[in-house]
């Protein structure tokens, strides 16, 4: 069994290694303009579900580089999934939202709405976990001590309602962050329609790299929002999931 196991580590050891070289020989790649041989170790590397923020920004800026725009769009906003305070890849974004055809304006939010969502961002999901759960380990320690001591103290009712706080906005993160379907559009122009048929009436259409949320899908057709509140209808190949 132990020889099992140092293999096994040993695999995962080798693979790890192999990574780390490829992700090296790709920025290598990338600094001397062979873009698409970058994307390419890149890719590779995204098959053995190795990922993380840099590698997807890495490859953003790779797609960017080869005026693959929607498929730079897609990356930063893999990016900023994971690391929703990746200042470079907001910019980059931004950037290439400039050349798409589609204008979406945003509807504006209220203020207060606002501030929520930058605390949420404030921290990734799972730091927002390991400090909700060091909170309530704190408060249980410091509950369990004053009932042996007997004493009353304020700070353990304090810790207690900051721990049920956090553990809302931890919950309420992660069930934003899981349960919205967003996606880019990956086809040169589609037809948004009023129902999920061709023989629909058809509304408007977008274009490459446009961003929208998922609201629902029948078959092979997904209801689709766009950031100004607009919906429609449009076939699941046209796009592709963040």
């Amino acid at each position: 069994m132990n020889k099992i196991s140092l293999f096994l580590t040993l695999l995962i050891s080798i693979n790890l290694y192999g990574n780390d070289s490829l992700f090296v020989s790709a920025n290598s790649d990338y600094a001397k303009q062979e873009y698409s041989s970058a994307i390419e170790k890149y890719q590779v590397i995204l098959s053995s579900n190795q990922e993380s923020p840099e590698l997807y920004y890495n490859l953003a800026n790779s797609f960017f580089k080869n005026n693959e725009i929607h498929k730079a769009i897609y990356y930063y906003e893999k990016t900023l999934k994971i690391k929703p305070d990746f200042d470079d890849a907001k910019e980059n974004l931004e950037i290439c939202n400039l050349q798409l055809i589609d204008k979406i304006e945003e509807i504006p939010e209220l203020f207060i709405t606002s501030i929520y969502n930058q605390i949420l961002n404030f921290l990734t999901i799972k730091n927002w976990m390991y400090l909700t759960l060091f909170l309530i380990w704190i408060s249980f320690l410091l509950f369990a001590y004053n009932s042996y001591t007997k004493k009353n103290n304020r700070a353990v009712l304090f810790l207690t309602l900051i721990s049920f706080c956090l553990l809302f906005i931890t919950t309420n993160n992660y069930n934003q962050k899981t349960n919205i379907r967003e996606a880019i559009i990956y086809s040169s122009v589609i037809d948004v329609m009023s129902a999920p048929s061709l023989q629909s009436t058809n509304l408007f259409n977008l274009h490459i790299g446009t961003k929208v949320t998922v609201e629902d899908q029948i078959e092979n057709w997904v209801n689709i929002r766009l950031a100004n509140g607009k919906k429609g209808w449009i076939l699941i190949e046209s796009l592709k999931e963040i």
